[in-house]
């Protein structure tokens, strides 16, 4: 591992900290101001949580016996000074395995039995069910320890055929793996279904989280790996052996698994000692080495910079050795700084800019609302001092003023209150569509669909009603919201006009983002049933497993819909309430400052002087929110 990668992710580990920090601050000063509403804190707490929580995940991806093991190695774990990760011939990992540090538990390995195949939960449900699961203890203290207990990850067992078939892991009809397939009526299968490694690394521990992914197989097996796992990765590193340059099934994988996708990825050609040539002079050598880059960019349509040239095997060895020129020769710390230099600064800005956006909303919110109490403390400080001196009458004449103002605006407040009570029944009527009864009547329903026909057909049928009903709640929900806002926005309108309350800016309830991933899991359906070997071969398990994992995928999509109809809501009605209640305590007390005053004229001045506390309390508020804006936007 190079400095630089190490620097780089400790400097995202560190922003993404510091800021979450910061946002924390902002949301204690929030609770510190009387009358602010909750909602904003509510949404800071969760940016911050979500932040402290983040990852960044690196997916290698390949056919079998690429080396993506050993390049994890070389890339991440050389400074154990050994293989944390079995990648000898024969050898590898036989199951997806997700690397990450948690603190909050013991260093261990959790193995999925892959007997679970049979069960209809997701990958992602799974991880939240520590029963079904095989745990491991580590110890990072103990290289031996460590090495045989992570050998685990490349057991296979044998199962019979028909088990085989009914989990997905072997086609009796496919020419090319019936030699898998022993004289008992057997076959050779991996004994894990996931693996996940909770280590204790600096990298890990920065938030850095490693898949690895075995090959073609384990990738259309999973159907979740392709559909949510590959696709949320910030980074996808593509392995080809540099001797063979693409081959079929490398073309395949990258056809359908990794280049459809919008994250980053890139190509590595592995194992370039094998042209290493002593008959060759370094000039040619590279020139070979080269060309074999220059190929696999045209093929597999990327541009020559994102395809990288590499031994992995040299690099670890060298990096064990501290042999510096190996090193330089196997080409790690080109692929090192692409990592340090480009895909982690891309994430940590675009992570931060995200962020910024979301902040600086509120933080312009709470400007409007610093400046008008600014503003009424003020006001009230001049009418204090114009009245210093009047009599009685002057003073009982203003009271009375006061009070046709608060009369009026108790009057507007009762009008929107009939309003917000019409709006929050809207609001129940567009939850509705986005219920936990909808969803599941409308899962129940594609299942029934797909079940009725297990053919590409009628997973095709079954995907379709799917997303057509989801998305058809989701535009009725987006409906009713328009509607909603244009109640809302003239309520606030009023308050604005005849009151000078701050305008309100609520922003549209936009689900557009859910609706386009559930067309985007048709599309992958149609992909997936439009694939020869898929029209060929109705394979009953396949297709209730990749139904299983689209009608996962398309119940988040659904549920991040209502979640974001939830905080619409809550942001469309809260604040107002709290500045009317804000307001209404404003005047009441004004109305009882001057009622004081009136009954006992000598205390104007106390008044005065409260009123003077409270502007220079705003103002040190002012400050201290201009200074947490400069850390939370620099």
């Amino acid at each position: 591992m190079s400095i630089h990668l190490e620097q780089e992710v400790a400097a995202y580990s560190e922003r993404r900290l510091r800021l979450a920090t910061a946002i924390t601050d902002y949301a204690d000063w929030l609770d510190r101001q009387h009358g602010i509403d909750a909602e904003r804190t509510l949404r800071l707490a969760d940016t911050a949580s979500s932040l402290r929580q983040d990852k960044l995940v690196v997916a290698f991806v390949a056919e079998f016996s690429r080396g993506k093991t050993e390049l994890i190695n070389a890339l991440f774990f050389a400074d154990r000074g050994q293989r944390l990760l079995p990648s000898d011939p024969g050898r590898t990992t036989m199951c997806p395995t997700e690397l990450s540090a948690n603190a909050d538990e013991a260093p261990s390995l959790s193995l999925l039995p892959i007997e679970t195949r049979r069960r209809p939960e997701s990958l992602a449900r799974l991880k939240h069910m520590p029963i079904e699961w095989c745990r491991i203890m580590l110890d990072p203290a103990d290289p031996r320890q460590l090495q045989e207990s992570l050998k685990k990850l490349t057991e296979t067992k044998r199962l019979p055929a028909v088990d085989a078939v009914e989990m997905g892991l072997w086609d009796s009809e496919d020419d090319s793996e019936r030699h898998l397939l022993h004289a008992d009526g057997s076959v050779e299968v991996p004994a894990w279904r996931y693996a996940l490694v909770n280590y204790p690394h600096p990298l890990l521990q920065a938030g850095l989280t490693i898949l690895d992914t075995p090959g073609l197989n384990a990738l259309g097996a999973e159907p979740e790996l392709t559909l949510s796992v590959i696709p949320n990765a910030h980074a996808v590193m593509y392995l080809l052996a540099t001797d063979t340059g693409v081959t079929r099934s490398d073309l395949e994988i990258w056809q359908k698994h990794v280049h459809p996708h919008a994250n980053y990825h890139v190509a590595v050609l592995n194992k370039i000692d094998m042209l290493w040539d002593e008959l060759k002079s370094d000039s040619e050598v590279q020139a070979t080495i080269e060309h074999q880059a220059e190929e696999t960019a045209r093929v597999l349509k990327l541009p020559r910079s994102r395809v990288f040239a590499v031994s992995a095997q040299k690099a670890l060895a060298a990096s064990i050795r501290g042999d510096a020129a190996l090193r330089v020769r196997s080409g790690i710390e080109s692929l090192e700084y692409l990592l340090a230099h480009q895909v982690i600064p891309a994430r940590r800005d675009m992570l931060y800019h995200a962020i910024s956006r979301e902040v600086a909303t509120l933080l312009d919110e709470s400007r409007v609302d610093l400046a008008a109490r600014l503003k009424r403390c003020s006001d009230e400080l001049i009418q204090l001092t114009q009245l210093s001196g009047k009599n009685r009458e002057l003073i009982e004449q203003t009271r009375a003023s006061l009070q046709q103002e608060k009369d009026s605006y108790d009057a507007t407040a009762e009008r929107f209150r009939a309003t917000r009570k019409t709006v929050q029944a809207q609001g129940a009527h567009l939850l509705s569509y986005l219920s936990e009864e909808t969803l599941s009547a409308i899962c129940q329903a594609g299942r029934e669909a797909m079940e009725s026909s297990l053919t590409t057909r009628g997973l095709t049928s079954g995907i379709r009603q799917l997303s057509e009903q989801m998305g058809e709640r989701i535009v009725q929900a987006t409906k009713l919201g328009d509607n909603m806002l244009d109640a809302l926005d003239q309520a606030y309108t009023r308050f604005h006009r005849q009151h000078h309350l701050p305008k309100m800016q609520v922003p549209r309830l936009d689900l557009g983002a859910y609706r386009n991933r559930l067309q985007a899991l048709a599309r992958e359906t149609e992909d997936f049933c439009r694939d020869p070997a898929n029209l060929m071969l109705e394979k009953r398990f396949m297709i209730r497993r990749f139904y299983a994992g689209l009608a996962e995928e398309a119940r988040k999509a659904f549920k991040l819909a209502r979640l974001e109809a939830e905080r619409w809501l809550r942001i469309a009605l809260d604040p107002i309430m709290t500045r009317i209640r804000e307001h209404k305590q404003y005047l009441a007390t004004r109305l009882e400052s001057l009622q004081r005053i009136l009954e006992n004229m000598g205390t104007l001045q106390n008044r005065m002087a409260q009123v003077k506390d409270e502007i220079g309390q705003l103002r040190l508020d002012r400050t201290e929110l201009d200074r947490m804006a400069a850390q939370l936007t620099a």
